[in-house]
């Protein structure tokens, strides 16, 4: 077999959608893939870049072409499909945007902030920063409520307790506040 970091990453978001997050490991993904630990260091650096790498893997739905005509709103439904597909899939993202080095937060922000139909060079720098915190906070707000849902869910049916209730009409409105709010300071 041919190690790439694809294959890797692969590998990896199998075990992660089967076990979560706790067995992603880069001993348990060069099992999966027949291959001594340190093969996979040629690739993949460490256990933090995997999981960068799993986060793109995760939310790389969310870049193809056509999404360029969505509106923040439905961005946002995407963003939270496609973390919810997967276990611990808002974890996971949540945990690559908090890498400093990891380039994903500003991938997501921009393709937020271009929905907002501002463009950076036209447009005032007070405006350029509103947007930008709008799409900051659009990103945040929808990945820490998948993260709020996916945990719940899986302490719910950890514990044998009723599974929360689906928070997707409160998450909607929520962006709906927020895109408001932009929409009468921009």
């Amino acid at each position: 077999m041919h190690l790439s970091r694809d294959v890797i990453g692969r590998a990896a978001l199998g075990i992660l959608d089967e076990y979560g997050l706790a067995d992603v490991t880069m001993r348990r993904v060069a099992t999966s893939l027949s291959v001594a630990p340190g093969a996979l260091y040629w690739h993949i650096k460490n256990k933090q870049e995997l999981i960068s790498h799993l986060a793109e893997l995760i939310t790389a739905p969310l870049f193809d072409a056509s999404r360029a005509a969505s509106t923040p709103a439905v961005l946002c439904a995407e963003l939270r499909r496609v973390l919810l597909a997967h276990r611990d899939g808002a974890e996971v993202v949540l945990a690559a945007l908090s890498q400093t080095e990891s380039p994903l937060t500003g991938r997501l922000t921009e393709l937020v902030r271009g929905s907002l139909g501002t463009a950076s060079d036209n447009t005032t720098d007070s405006a350029t920063a509103r947007a930008e915190a709008a799409a900051e906070g659009l990103v945040y707000l929808t990945v820490g409520a998948a993260y709020v849902h996916q945990s719940s869910a899986q302490l719910a049916q950890a514990t044998g307790s009723p599974a929360p209730a689906g928070d997707v009409a409160s998450v909607e409105l929520a962006v709906e506040f927020l895109l408001a709010g932009y929409a009468q300071h921009s």
